[in-house]
C-alpha cells in the first residue's frame, strides 16, 4: 500500500486494502492507517477519508499520535476544516507536527486569523510554524502582517526570504522585493524566478534581462523553465532576437533543461515577434504536443507581419489536428486578415466564430472587424456594425472608426463621429486631435482653429512628441533635442536604475 501511495497511485492502494487485505482477514496496525489517510488525501476523497476514519475508531487506533496527524491533514486538504479542528481538540498528547498540521490547515482554508490564534497559543515553534504563518499573510496579501512577522523570526530559511519575496511580487512591489532580494544570503532559483517573473509582469523587460545577466555570471544557479519563459518573453518585447537566439541555444545543447510546450510556445511566439517566422516555424513543427496557445502564438506571428493567407491555412491546420479554437484564436485570425486586407475572409471567420464554434463575439471581436472594415475604406459598414451590437461599443471602437475616417480622408462622418466622442468623453485628447487633423487634410484651417479653441477652453492641450533612441543590441540610449531637461532627469533616472548607459543627445 505504501508503494501505491508513494509512487502517485493512491487509487490501488485503497482498492489493494479493501480487495486484498480486509477479506484476507489480516489485522491492521498502527502503520496501516496513515497510508491509506494519506491516499485519500492526494485524492481529495472525503468520503473514503471518513470510511477510514470510522475503521480508525472501531479498531482502536483513534489515539495513536500519526494517525490524527493524517487525519487533520486529510479533512484541511479536502476543505474539512472544522472536521480537522475537532480531531485535533480530541488531541491530548499533541506534538509541534499537530500544531503546525493545524496551522496549516488553517492557512490554506483562508481562515488566517484562526492559524495565528494556534500560532499564538502553541508551546513551541519551529521555523515550519513561522513559515506557515508567514505564507497565510501572504496569501491574503496583508504585506504589513507579513513583514512584521518576518522580523520577529528567531531564524529564517530560504522559504521564509522567497516566502516574502512572493508577497512583494503578488502585490506589484518591485522596489520592496529587489530591496529584499539583495539582502539575502542565499538565493536559490526560485528567488531568481519571482523576480524575473515580477520583472516581466510590469514589463520592466530590461530590468527582465539584466537580472539574468547577474544570474549567469553567479554560476551557482541554472536557469529553469519558469526563468527562460521570462526572459524570452522579455526577448520578444524588446525585440532581442540575438538574446533569444542564445536561450534556444542554451535550451538544445546544455540538456539542463527539458522544452515542454510551454517553453516552446513562448521561444515561437519570441521567434514570431521579431519576425523570424522560419525559425518559429520549426520550433512548431518539432513540438510533441501542441496547445491552443501554440496554434495563437503561430496565426498571430502569421498575421502580424503580413503573411494573412499562411495565417489562415495554420487555422486550418488546427481544425484538421482536433484543437479546438477559443475565442482568443478568433482575434489572432481576425487580426491577421486585418493586416493583409482581407475582407471577405474577415467576415467569413467572424460568422464561422459565431455559427459553428458557438463563441459569442466579445468586443475584442468586433474591433478587430471595425479595423478591418475602416482600414478598407468600408467606413458605414463599420458604423452599422458599431451600432448593431449587443453590448456597449465603448469609446476605443468609435475611435478606431474615426481614425479610418482620417485615413480615407472621409470628413462627414468623421464630424459626426468625433462629435459623438467628444461629448462622451470631453477630455480625451485624442479625439480633438483626430478631428483637427481630418479638417487639416482638407485644408480647412478656420475649422482646425475652432477645435483648438475648444480645447483652450476646455483646459486639453497637447504635450510635444518626444522619444528615446536604442542604439542596436546594446542597451545604450540617447535622447532627441527636443526633450525638455526635466524629461531627460526623469528618464535618466529611470534608465539608470536598469544599468543603462546614456548618451550624448542627437536630433530626430
Amino acid at each position: 500500500m505504501k508503494c501505491y501511495v508513494n509512487f502517485d497511485d493512491p487509487e490501488k492502494g485503497l482498492v489493494f486494502y479493501s480487495d486484498q487485505m480486509v477479506k484476507s482477514g489480516i489485522f491492521q496496525n498502527h502503520y496501516t492507517f496513515p497510508i491509506l489517510v494519506k491516499a485519500c488525501a492526494d485524492l481529495g476523497r472525503v468520503r473514503e477519508g471518513e470510511m477510514v476514519h470510522a475503521h480508525v475508531v472501531k479498531c482502536g487506533f483513534e489515539l495513536d499520535l500519526y494517525t490524527r496527524n493524517v487525519l487533520i491533514h486529510m479533512y484541511s486538504v479536502c476543505c474539512r476544516i472544522h472536521d480537522a479542528r475537532k480531531v485535533f481538540d480530541l488531541s491530548s498528547d499533541s506534538d509541534l507536527v499537530t500544531w503546525n498540521t493545524m496551522i496549516d490547515g488553517y492557512v490554506k482554508n483562508g481562515e488566517v486569523n484562526l492559524a495565528r490564534y494556534v500560532f499564538d497559543v502553541m508551546p513551541e515553534r519551529d521555523v515550519f510554524s513561522w513559515n506557515s504563518m508567514l505564507s497565510g499573510y501572504v496569501g491574503i496579501r496583508d504585506m504589513e502582517a507579513a513583514k512584521l512577522l518576518f522580523q520577529e523570526m528567531p531564524s529564517r530559511d530560504t522559504v521564509s526570504w522567497n516566502c516574502l519575496l512572493d508577497g512583494y511580487s503578488r502585490t506589484g512591489n518591485v522596489v520592496a522585493a529587489r530591496a529584499l532580494f539583495e539582502q539575502m544570503d542565499y538565493r536559490n532559483v526560485v528567488s531568481w524566478t519571482t523576480l524575473m517573473a515580477l520583472y516581466v509582469r510590469l514589463k520592466d523587460y530590461m530590468g527582465c534581462l539584466r537580472l539574468f545577466d547577474i544570474m549567469m555570471q553567479g554560476r551557482d544557479i541554472q536557469p529553469n523553465e519558469a526563468i527562460l519563459m521570462s526572459v524570452l518573453t522579455a526577448c520578444a518585447h524588446l525585440g532581442r532576437l540575438d538574446r533569444g537566439k542564445w536561450i534556444h541555444s542554451y535550451i538544445r545543447y546544455s540538456g539542463k533543461v527539458k522544452p515542454d510546450m510551454l517553453l516552446s510556445t513562448a521561444l515561437l511566439t519570441m521567434y514570431a515577434k521579431c519576425g523570424e517566422m522560419e525559425l518559429a516555424k520549426e520550433v512548431f513543427a518539432e513540438m510533441p504536443e501542441k496547445s491552443v496557445v501554440s496554434w495563437n502564438s503561430m496565426i498571430t506571428g502569421y498575421g502580424t507581419h503580413g503573411h494573412g493567407e499562411e495565417a489562415l491555412e495554420t487555422f486550418l491546420e488546427m481544425e484538421k489536428s482536433g484543437v479546438r479554437p477559443n475565442g482568443a484564436t478568433f482575434i489572432c485570425v481576425l487580426s491577421a486578415c486585418t493586416h493583409s486586407g482581407m475582407v471577405l475572409e474577415g467576415w467569413w471567420y467572424f460568422d464561422v466564430m459565431t455559427r459553428v464554434y458557438r463563441i459569442e463575439p466579445k468586443v475584442e471581436h468586433y474591433g478587430c472587424m471595425i479595423d478591418l472594415l475602416g482600414r478598407a475604406g468600408l467606413m458605414r459598414d463599420s458604423e452599422d456594425l458599431i451600432k448593431n451590437m449587443p453590448m456597449d461599443s465603448g469609446p476605443a471602437l468609435w475611435g478606431a472608426l474615426l481614425s479610418a475616417c482620417k485615413t480615407h480622408s472621409n470628413l462627414e462622418l468623421g464630424e459626426i463621429v468625433a462629435k459623438r466622442l467628444i461629448e462622451r468623453d470631453p477630455e480625451d485628447i485624442g479625439s480633438y486631435v483626430l478631428l483637427s487633423n481630418i479638417y487639416a487634410g482638407q485644408e480647412r484651417w478656420d475649422d482646425v482653429e475652432k477645435v483648438r479653441k475648444i480645447m483652450v477652453v476646455n483646459g486639453i492641450r497637447k504635450e510635444a512628441g518626444s522619444s528615446l533612441v536604442q542604439f542596436a543590441n546594446s542597451d545604450m540610449w540617447c535622447f532627441p533635442e527636443n526633450v525638455s531637461v526635466h524629461k531627460r532627469m526623469m528618464m535618466s533616472s529611470m534608465l539608470s536604475e536598469m544599468g543603462a548607459q546614456i548618451k550624448c543627445q542627437i536630433e530626430t
